[in-house]
């Protein structure tokens, strides 16, 4: 028997919308036979707490999802990152990923300088797709620390793709996974449009807590076998082509593009 955490938890939360999550259960369930046979012991179901902090944090976090941001800040030193499941989002590399600009399709915006002055909605502040792209993208265009005219918090991408719909906000980021998720589930969607791509990041991880981070490898072993073995029933629903297997250090490109906005005199979004 391979030693695992006492009482193991798990969670697949960053694209877990209501309509995926019976795929999202089968893929869990796939990868939990894997374990098992390899003697890891792991919870039957995952977990889907309030606040995704509540399963990053926890001590017995076997596998996790969470956002590259928090990798490389306030989850440094107290997770490990696995890998990350591929989404095949175009224009990126395998396991790679990035966000869409949107806008109401009869907004008249056709570049990124036309969006100067309005108003952007963001799924929160602690979000590489939703907030950090956004610092990346506009900061060779702020003045004095701004670009925007007001900034709101949705909460979700789901919520900005609908804030923005409705005319509460005239843009967002939006992951493209779950533009495309929008595509498949979100009548929103349907009066939105594309205006820009931002770069190409390291997709969202796949993550150990540290007191399990001496199973990486069997944890690894587990995933790929799990992912290789899906039926299209479940890939198709989650977009799900692959998994790649990738370092932390992969995620340093999110902190120096946060660091090289800062340092251009947009810390923030404004």
């Amino acid at each position: 028997m391979v030693r695992s955490t006492t009482h193991p938890v798990a969670g697949l939360p960053m694209y877990d919308w209501p309509e995926v999550r019976d795929a999202v259960d089968a893929l869990w369930s796939a990868i939990v036979e894997r374990l098992r046979a390899n003697g890891i012991e792991a919870p039957d179901s995952v977990w889907r707490p309030t606040r995704s902090e509540e399963l990053w944090a926890h001590p017995d976090l076997l596998i996790g999802e969470t956002c590259g941001w928090q990798v490389v800040d306030e989850l440094r030193g107290r997770i490990e990152v696995l890998g990350v499941l591929d989404r095949g989002v175009d224009g990126c590399e395998p396991g790679d990923y990035r966000s869409v600009v949107v806008c109401r399709n009869d907004d008249s915006i056709n570049a990124l300088e036309d969006l100067r002055g309005r108003t952007v909605a963001t799924n929160g502040d602690r979000s590489q797709s939703g907030y950090g792209a956004l610092l990346a993208l506009f900061a060779p265009l702020a003045v004095s620390g701004r670009f925007f005219d007001t900034v709101v918090t949705s909460g979700s991408h789901r919520a900005s793709l609908r804030a923005v719909a409705e005319g509460r906000a005239d843009l967002a980021a939006v992951d493209e996974v779950c533009w495309r998720l929008g595509l498949d589930h979100e009548p929103a969607v349907d009066s939105l449009r594309i205006v820009a791509w931002t770069d190409p990041t390291p997709g969202l991880p796949l993550v150990t807590g540290w007191a399990s981070a001496g199973l990486r490898d069997a944890l690894n072993e587990a995933i790929s076998g799990a992912v290789a073995g899906l039926d299209v029933a479940v890939r198709e629903p989650l977009h799900l082509y692959g998994y790649r297997i990738r370092p932390s250090s992969d995620y340093q490109v999110i902190a120096d593009r946060l660091a090289a906005a800062a340092a251009a005199g947009y810390p923030t979004i404004a």
